[in-house]
């Protein structure tokens, strides 16, 4: 009679045991599937950004094919404004992404007073505080630490009052703790004032993606 009951016993460890792998198979299928679908919206969103880079690199091209007076003068003040926003836009995410300790994080604001607007630097979604809902600061609790690793501006536009649009991809290497760095490319639309010299607008739009070294 024991033996029968070991052996109903064994049974049905047996069974269970097949039903977890079972489980388990399918519940890595699942995420197989879904870290797939992930990498193919990230390869979709880079296809579309290289995109759009080449189409404002011919726009470029374009343009310096004209040659009336006129126009050779307008697009000295274009490659200007362009020159203009890649140089600006260096320094703000230099300032913005380099950063290892609250007292670094909350200085960011004032080392590009200089270059952007009242409009830019009490943006809450650009410059917080740095605190949690205690007061105590994430970047020292956490031991966050953040560096420009470099960016490139993209023109999409120029007014007649001087405002230059564009497109900045961004890249910057972050790091908690002891754990390992990453390496991570955001894109920002921006608007460059050529009259103030300044910043008027900067807002993220999104991320190509993360590299954990």
């Amino acid at each position: 009679m024991g033996k029968k009951i070991s052996s109903v016993i064994g049974l049905i460890v047996i069974i269970v045991s097949l039903i977890c792998l079972g489980t388990f198979k399918l519940q890595q299928i699942q995420y197989n599937k879904e870290t797939a679908n992930v990498k193919q919206m990230l390869n979709q969103r880079k296809k579309v950004l290289k995109e759009r880079q080449k189409i404002a690199h011919q726009s470029v091209l374009n343009e310096n094919l004209v040659s009336s007076n006129k126009t050779k003068s307008e697009n000295t003040q274009d490659y200007e404004a362009r020159q203009d926003l890649q140089t600006i836009t260096k320094k703000f995410f230099n300032e913005y992404f380099t950063y290892d300790s609250q007292n670094t994080y909350i200085k960011r604001k004032d080392k590009v007073r200089g270059i952007a607007t009242n409009s830019v630097l009490n943006d809450k979604k650009l410059f917080n505080n740095g605190l949690d809902k205690t007061g105590h600061s994430i970047i020292d609790a956490e031991q966050i630490t953040s560096s420009y690793d470099g960016s490139n501006a993209y023109v999409s536009g120029i007014d007649q009052n001087q405002i230059v649009s564009g497109i900045v991809e961004v890249s910057y290497s972050s790091r908690k703790g002891s754990h390992s760095s990453s390496k991570t490319t955001d894109i920002y639309l921006v608007k460059f004032d050529g009259n103030q010299r300044k910043l008027i607008q900067i807002q993220r739009i999104g991320t190509i993606g993360t590299v954990v070294n």
